[in-house]
């Protein structure tokens, strides 16, 4: 039974080892470098299981998820800076919080986008991106993700978030950002960046 465990554990650290490849190679053609690939791709992965509570509210302890919105926010901030993409980023949130807002729901499990909807969000920031800085992927990439990312994370999780205190919360936790690599704000920005990366390559 430990061989076979063993085995299954050796079998999910190469498929996510694979996967991660993937994505670091997709990074570095649109320009990130290797450890900036890395900390995006890893971030919500590692951390992505610590939520941090903030205050109470009502039948609600409001809190917020380190991988799932600290770190992208931190990211989002350092990109906007180092790129020099902060003006046309913005737009770019604006129009992703926009559709963010319009295809996820609270729910008392939590705010929640349904299959295929939630992938509007990062093809939104991804042409978007390609838009505003179609001669630059370097610009195009950090674009995408911030306006993916901070998007997402404003318009499904900020804007939904009254609606979701509204609901009986039983002593529970409202976290922004908190479903670790399964939550909308990771998704988009990875999948922003990647759907930029298959657009230059083509």
């Amino acid at each position: 039974m430990t061989w076979l465990m063993l085995l299954i554990f050796l079998i999910i650290a190469i498929i996510f080892y694979a996967i991660y490849l993937v994505f670091k190679k997709a990074f570095e053609e649109v320009g990130f470098t290797g450890w900036e690939a890395s900390i995006i791709v890893f971030s919500s992965v590692v951390f992505g299981w610590i939520n941090i509570p903030l205050i109470p509210y009502r039948d609600w302890i409001i809190g917020v998820n380190l991988g799932g919105a600290v770190l992208p926010i931190i990211i989002s901030i350092y990109l906007m800076f180092r790129n020099r993409v902060f003006f046309r980023s913005i737009f770019g949130i604006a129009v992703v919080a926009y559709v963010a807002y319009n295809i996820a729901r609270a729910t008392p499990a939590g705010i929640v986008a349904e299959f295929p909807w939630w992938l509007l969000p990062p093809l939104a920031a991804s042409f978007y991106s390609i838009i505003v800085a179609v001669k630059n992927k370097k610009k195009a990439a950090s674009t995408a993700y911030v306006s993916g990312t901070m998007g997402a994370l404003i318009g499904a999780d900020f804007m939904h978030m009254k609606e979701l205190l509204s609901m009986p919360g039983n002593g529970g936790m409202a976290v922004i950002g908190g479903a670790s690599i399964l939550d909308m704000v990771f998704l988009t920005g990875i999948i922003a960046v990647i759907v930029d990366a298959i657009l230059y390559e083509k």
